[in-house]
């Protein structure tokens, strides 16, 4: 069972991190955009802060995503490769899927089902 660790808000972007087990779940609600990447982004350090591995990022809800959302998910896949190969992704909602296989970095993330 998760147990919530926080919950912040940031424009249209929510975000909600959870401890399940060994893991720590970042859940995106929202819009993932240039006013709010910055924050996706910070969540993914401080989860990194966490002695949890691995960080699963859960993009089920986002409604929209644009190039500097991808910026972020291809810079924590990057980070990830380097240090330990760390970071899941959460088969995201179709706004995301299009994104990802329209700008075609799907071979660069590790997205799972």
């Amino acid at each position: 069972m998760a147990i919530s660790v926080s919950v912040s808000k940031h424009g249209l972007l929510t975000m909600r991190i959870d401890r399940d087990g060994d893991s720590v779940v970042v859940r995106a609600l929202g819009q993932l955009d240039i006013g709010t990447s910055k924050h996706l982004e910070e969540e993914l350090r401080q989860a990194l802060r966490c002695d949890a591995s691995p960080v699963v990022l859960d993009l089920g809800k986002v409604d929209f995503i644009d190039s500097t959302g991808l910026r972020v998910l291809l810079w924590g896949a990057e980070h990830s490769r380097e240090n330990g190969d760390w970071l899941r992704i959460r088969n995201g909602s179709a706004a995301v899927r299009k994104a990802v296989e329209t700008s075609g970095v799907e071979p660069l993330l590790p997205i799972t089902a």
